[in-house]
């Protein structure tokens, strides 16, 4: 197949350096072609947000435009946008081009990611043409950054769209969090000092404002204090009086934002 329209004259593709990240092969190669065929020399590939995040953390310099899923667990690519946004990843600058995909239209997720200046939003199945020409289109868009503190007010949309069961307190506390294991072994990636605990029966894992936070979460990342002593374990459930606590102690690790999640169990 080969693109029907010519690509605009200031955008070259074999000068962006790209990251796809989507949890599905198909999804990554149909994109990963597209890119290639328009001109892309230098394409990147990320299988779920934490490997995303790693990379990110090691080339987000580089890298010129982020091409995500949305839809994936336990963390989707709104949250990524989010994290991009809200400068919470060092090395990438907040004003990276994003391009959100996905293969069920939501209105929710399509207004977060416009809260969030996204710069496309593509709706599968798609066309290598209609593929280039959002990402083209996103490389194009002008706007202007807020404030970190917008972009992490915007609601969370959950993609299964269901409601998290309800589970008794002797049910949560047999579950157990898995520690995140570095891809190399012997050397702690930034993907796990991002991410300690990979909660893998947490959904709907967010970031948001503490002041936003709602009895009943449960923390999806360790928070540390200035000196790296840990003050609240991941699996921790936010009640009131911990929220209060949280709320008037500014040494939390992302500026008075914290990550968030639901219980993910299978019923009984």
């Amino acid at each position: 197949m080969t693109l029907t329209a010519p690509l605009p004259q200031d955008v070259d593709f074999s000068k962006i350096t790209f990251l796809i990240v989507d949890d599905k092969p198909f999804y990554r190669d149909m994109v990963n072609t597209a890119l290639m065929r328009a001109g892309a020399k230098d394409v990147k590939h990320a299988t779920s947000i934490e490997p995303a995040v790693e990379l990110l953390n090691r080339h987000g310099a580089y890298i010129g435009c982020v091409v995500c899923d949305w839809d994936m667990a336990p963390i989707g690519g709104l949250e990524l946008l989010r994290m991009i946004r809200c400068k919470t990843l060092p090395k990438t600058p907040p004003r990276t081009p994003v391009i959100i995909l996905t293969a069920k239209a939501d209105s929710n997720a399509v207004q977060a990611a416009k809260a969030m200046d996204v710069n496309g939003f593509a709706v599968a199945p798609l066309s290598f043409e209609k593929l280039v020409k959002t990402v083209t289109n996103g490389l194009n868009r002008q706007w202007t950054l807020q404030a970190a503190s917008i972009y992490a007010g915007v609601a969370p949309v959950d993609p299964s769209g269901l409601a998290p069961p309800q589970r008794s307190a002797e049910s949560k506390r047999g579950i157990l969090l898995k520690d995140e294991k570095s891809e190399h072994a012997g050397s702690r990636t930034m993907a796990a000092k991002a991410f300690p605990r990979r909660a893998a029966q947490l959904k709907n894992v967010h970031m948001c404002a503490i002041t936003d936070v709602r009895p009943g979460a449960i923390l999806a990342r360790d928070i540390l204090d200035n000196r790296g002593h840990l003050l609240l374990k991941t699996g921790t459930e936010l009640k009131p009086s911990l929220i209060e606590r949280l709320s008037a102690v500014a040494s939390t690790q992302d500026d008075g934002r914290v990550w968030i999640g639901e219980w993910d169990e299978p019923s009984t």
